[in-house]
């Protein structure tokens, strides 16, 4: 297995008791085939020869100008500083596909990958948080990694992930992680972090959003939108209502218990795990691979 592989011999079991959605872990990985997915080579055909999404910030502010499309011009504003991140490069990849898809049935979420190139004594972006699980492997270089615990704001959503100044309100302590070619770093979903470039580094980052809690009510909402019955609209409750106000809340209250008695009967059918085990994970390996390989 890819984790094994980063692992490299720590107890697959007792890192998904010990620290898998709870604390970090850093090691010596053993996976030297990602090590050369996370090049300078690669990086210069995905900005060449590909739409890839390039993102480029330099000290937390990003580049105002237009994405580069040649590997010089991108080397030209890495060597002023700027830190280019490469978004969902496995979209325009291969191999960096078929990392994303084996990372995603290993752990079931849908993966969110970047490749990252950081000039020395520099960072690209401050502080922030991520609603992913991240696996960052060092390719090339050194980095420090500054973490702290989030509890102003744990377990955010992909549509709620809090800002980076949040961070500067946390009294958890910082933890630093160094990172040399070779290592990895497993960093929480939520966990505020920054990374400070020693050294010019390389490293490949794949986030892993598993499923909520609130992704199995999402699943029977799909469910129930099928039926006409809960698609029905609701008679005007406005000003220009027959209804006074306490009839309005009487019928509110009469729909919301059909409401709960409905999702307490799916929610406790017995197929519908198997069901929601599935169509996960047809949609994350529908979300990674490639899409383009071409501007």
């Amino acid at each position: 297995m890819l984790l094994d592989e980063l692992l490299n011999g720590f107890p697959r079991e007792r890192f998904l008791q010990e620290h898998y959605l709870r604390r970090p872990f850093t090691g010596a990985s053993a996976a030297e085939r990602l090590q050369r997915l996370g090049t300078w080579e690669t990086i210069d055909f995905l900005v060449e020869e590909t739409a890839c999404d390039v993102l480029l910030a330099r000290q937390g502010v990003p580049y105002p100008g237009d994405r580069p499309t040649t590997a010089k011009a991108a080397r030209e504003l890495f060597a002023q500083g700027y830190t280019l991140a490469l978004r969902q490069p496995d979209l325009h990849h291969p191999d960096l596909a078929q990392l994303a898809r084996a990372f995603s049935a290993e752990l079931h979420g849908r993966i969110n990958l970047h490749i990252y190139c950081t000039p020395a004594g520099h960072h690209g972006f401050g502080w922030h948080c991520d609603p992913e699980e991240v696996f960052i492997l060092q390719t090339a270089g050194r980095k420090d990694y500054l973490l702290r615990e989030n509890t102003l704001h744990p377990a955010p959503l992909p549509e709620s992930v809090p800002s980076g100044s949040l961070a500067a309100q946390e009294k958890t302590p910082i933890e630093t992680h160094a990172l040399g070619a070779g290592d990895f770093i497993y960093i929480p979903g939520g966990h505020w972090h920054m990374a400070q470039a020693t050294e010019e580094a390389l490293s490949i980052s794949i986030g892993l959003m598993p499923p909520t809690l609130l992704d199995l009510l999402d699943g029977v909402r799909a469910a129930l939108a099928s039926s006409p019955v809960w698609r029905r609209r609701m008679p005007s409750l406005g000003r220009a209502s027959t209804l006074d106000d306490p009839s309005k809340l009487e019928l509110l209250r009469t729909l919301l218990s059909e409401l709960g008695g409905e999702l307490q009967r799916q929610l406790a059918d017995p197929g519908y795990p198997l069901r929601f085990l599935a169509q996960t994970a047809r949609f994350y390996l529908r979300s990674t691979g490639i899409r383009g390989n071409g501007r």
